[in-house]
């Protein structure tokens, strides 16, 4: 039985075995009557052991009390840093990956390529769109020529209606003057005054005036009908014309097409950013709306965080904030940039992007927590807590709690904590207002170790 090394055991521990080694003292005192000597140089062995027992070694230690003082009202909101400008590249047109020269991690300048896509069937569109326009433009002349030649059979017509409507009006004045004649020739030969051959004489002419009239009419509807069809011609060489126009315009935009399908089989950088994601490899198919990588503006990031419904009338847009990045460990200086003006119908939280500090070592997708301190008046800003310093917490197993002062020995206490403000931290329960907890406490320290407290 080992009974050298008490200095570290716990109070408890050590008397019962102060008890036990008296017990060891009075069979030593009845084996030295016996054995002489030997057993009296055990028993002196013996008896320095328990003398240095019997003395027991406070350890010094260093302890705060737990006491009752304001606590503002601030919250800590947690979100996620993002850049500030963010987009996915994309082909628009239909072809095979040849060329893809970033990878992730990499920074990129503006209007540098990132992939190259094979357009050779593009290009072929555009040989043949381009062979379309002579063709469509052919055609435009010859309907041109359509719509002359339709144009002078329509003034030629037109000529002949004017002649034609002049003989009816000669022939037709020429006929009331032959009337008049015969009508007079009729009443002299009633009256024996002129011969019969006058009197035929005027009916002949009277009949062949009426027969020109006759054909002048004729002329002049059958001129008429020419005008409509010659008409009726230059509208269809007209059509004609439109619709060869038409062709040479779709020929013409086509080329105008598959040029801009040509330039887009290059995809470059809208802006300088870093590749933060690539989504296929050379060789792959891309086509319209395919995303290939993602890029984000380099130098502009935010932080992008979900606010309750009761605090989002503390934030303001402009408001300055700090925000903890847990990675970097400090803060950094930021500034309400956006307040989106609908809540979340299911959490009831307002998305609320605050404009960060260029730092060089912050990254997208870190973890970071937004200071909202209250803008309350002072009065309804601060309520009692129990605080302690924050050094005095220590970690069991798993569980947080601080080494409490009982009756001069150290008791571990699992405690509940809230908000750290400076260098104390808010006890919710496990303690009550004047317990003395133990600051930077010793690793090796355990219950019931017996301290000078200082």
């Amino acid at each position: 039985m080992d009974i050298r090394s008490t200095k570290t055991e716990s109070l408890p521990n050590q008397r019962l075995k102060v008890v036990q080694l008296k017990r060891w003292r009075y069979l030593v005192l009845l084996l030295a009557v016996s054995s002489g000597a030997a057993g009296w140089m055990f028993s002196r062995h013996l008896t320095q052991e328990i003398s240095t027992v019997a003395t027991i070694t406070p350890v010094a230690v260093k302890t705060a009390i737990a006491t009752q003082k304001p606590i503002t009202l601030d919250r800590t909101l947690t979100g996620t840093v993002e850049s500030s400008e963010t987009v996915t590249l994309t082909s628009r047109v239909m072809g095979q990956i040849r060329q893809l020269t970033v990878r992730e991690g990499d920074r990129v300048q503006a209007g540098q390529q990132i992939a190259e896509i094979d357009v050779r069937d593009i290009q072929a569109q555009q040989q043949q769109a381009t062979a379309a326009i002579p063709q469509a433009q052919s055609a435009v002349s010859i309907a041109q020529s359509a719509k002359l030649t339709a144009q002078a059979q329509k003034s030629q017509a037109q000529a002949r209606v004017q002649e034609a409507q002049a003989q009816l009006t000669e022939a037709q004045a020429e006929l009331a003057d032959a009337k008049l004649y015969q009508k007079r020739m009729a009443m002299l030969r009633r009256e024996g005054a002129v011969s019969q051959s006058r009197l035929d004489e005027a009916n002949t002419r009277l009949s062949v005036i009426q027969a020109r009239i006759s054909q002048a009419q004729a002329g002049l509807t059958q001129s008429r009908t020419t005008v409509k069809q010659a008409q009726a011609a230059v509208g269809q060489a007209q059509a004609q014309i439109r619709q060869a126009q038409a062709q040479v315009n779709q020929a013409q935009a086509e080329v105008q097409q598959t040029q801009a399908n040509l330039d887009y089989g290059t995809v470059i950088a809208p802006f300088a950013g870093v590749i933060t994601h690539k989504y296929t490899e050379v060789g792959a198919m891309a086509g319209p709306g395919q995303p290939i990588v993602k890029l984000e503006r380099s130098g502009r990031l935010r932080l992008s965080v979900d606010v309750p419904e009761s605090l989002i009338g503390q934030i303001q847009k402009g408001q300055s904030v700090s925000v903890l990045i847990d990675a970097l460990n400090r803060q950094i200086n930021g500034r309400i940039s956006q307040i989106v003006p609908s809540a979340d119908p299911r959490s009831r939280n307002f998305t609320v992007k605050v404009a960060l500090k260029t730092t060089q070592d912050l990254l997208s997708g870190m973890f970071g927590r937004l200071q909202l301190r209250s803008i309350a008046s002072q009065d309804t800003a601060l309520r009692q807590g129990l605080v302690i310093p924050e050094d005095a917490l220590v970690n069991q197993f798993g569980v947080t709690g601080v080494f409490k002062v009982v009756d001069q020995q150290a008791q571990f206490q699992p405690i509940t904590t809230g908000q750290i403000q400076g260098k104390t931290v808010e006890v919710y329960s496990g303690l009550e207002r004047e317990d003395r907890v133990i600051i930077n406490p010793s690793p090796s320290l355990q219950n019931g170790t017996a301290l000078q407290v200082s």
